[in-house]
């Protein structure tokens, strides 16, 4: 299911070969830096163009980024790997369809390094590959229809019960930054992450880290157990044509010493009922990476044998299998996103570098 509100046409728009610097659309002198348009132009940027449910993730911390001030621009994170630096995009660039190819040939020419391209979607890999790139799968992102979703039937089972936890003790509330204990939700991050594959660090760039303060247009909810906290959910929201379309959960921490443990699915839920009032169209539970990944007529073969391997023996450095699991209890709609890689690039050190960027390595 698409749930973009742009047409169909816009979507599969190719552009063909052509040269930012013969462009007559762009001035080039207002984009021969990096990280040259303020927070609030990207702001307007994501509001027209961000429709991706990870298109808020180009916000985060610690990446740069290059763009056109009224045109778009493409969120990106430098990696050096065996001497060779890679541009690593982690989003559809944040623009029209049609002003793809323009932004990166911006990027690579500014930067002087090729761009890597992971968990983009199909109208993105399309302009991807037009310009000589490779595109594999990369997994798929769910998402939930919201007026229409129900929890009915023997498959939702699980999810009838999460829903019922209210029953047992548990209260949600969606609460500003100054209203909640921060030690405490910082202290339940720190213990969640400790239960992970990657324990010291975290994950980045296909997922935005979380900020422990208010942030521009994201939601808050907090789990409560006998007035204490046990977990909480924070929202990224996406949009398109300037308003809003969804939110994607990003953020799912609690503590792991609380019983019954399916209360960030009852977070989840109450935060969808408040989302179905107000007339939200969409949530996204986000990526589930290597999942369902099949043959692609433009792809890299090795490199999908190696996603596999992973996917099945990699628990140690992600949980592949259990994300995606837990995502499919939501009987969710699904999209594969793709990881597109240039022309005349060394795969094997175009993988690598993804890993150690979005620190998993």
């Amino acid at each position: 299911m698409e749930y973009s509100l742009r047409d169909d046409d816009q979507n599969k728009h190719v552009s063909g070969e052509y040269s930012f610097l013969n462009s007559v659309d762009f001035d080039s002198s207002k984009a021969s830096n990096i990280n040259n348009l303020s927070l609030e132009e990207r702001h307007v940027l994501i509001k027209q163009y961000g429709y991706q449910s990870s298109s808020y993730f180009s916000l985060q911390q610690g990446v740069d980024h290059i763009g056109i001030a009224g045109i778009g621009f493409i969120a990106f994170y430098s990696q050096r790997f065996l001497g060779t630096t890679f541009n690593i995009a982690f989003t559809n660039p944040v623009c029209a369809t049609e002003d793809i190819p323009q932004l990166v040939e911006l990027l690579n020419c500014v930067t002087g390094h090729k761009t890597i391209f992971m968990a983009v979607d199909k109208p993105c890999a399309e302009q991807l590959i037009a310009m000589n790139y490779s595109c594999n799968d990369m997994g798929l992102e769910y998402h939930l229809p919201i007026a229409d979703y129900k929890i009915e039937g023997k498959q939702m089972k699980y999810l009838r019960w999460a829903a019922n936890l209210g029953k047992r003790g548990f209260v949600v509330k969606e609460q500003k930054w100054d209203e909640i204990d921060a030690e405490q939700v910082k202290h339940i991050s720190t213990l969640w992450r400790h239960t992970k594959a990657v324990k010291d660090k975290e994950l980045r760039l296909i997922t935005r880290p979380p900020e422990f303060r208010d942030a521009w247009e994201v939601r808050k909810f907090f789990c409560y157990y006998e007035g204490e906290l046990v977990g909480y959910v924070f929202f990224d929201p996406f949009f398109e044509y300037g308003h809003l379309v969804g939110y994607t959960a990003n953020i799912l921490r609690g503590r792991k010493d609380i019983h019954p443990n399916g209360f960030l699915d009852f977070t989840l839920l109450e935060a969808m009922k408040i989302f179905k009032a107000e007339g939200v169209a969409f949530l996204s539970l986000g990526i589930s990476p290597l999942h369902e990944i099949t043959l692609h007529p433009k792809e890299i073969k090795w490199v999908r044998i190696l996603q596999k391997l992973m996917y099945r023996y990699g628990s140690s450095f992600y949980a592949f299998k259990e994300l995606a699991y837990h995502k499919t209890r939501y009987r969710a709609d699904s999209t594969m996103w793709f990881q597109c890689i240039p022309p005349n690039s060394s795969a094997l050190k175009a993988a690598a570098a993804v890993l150690l960027a979005i620190n998993v390595l």
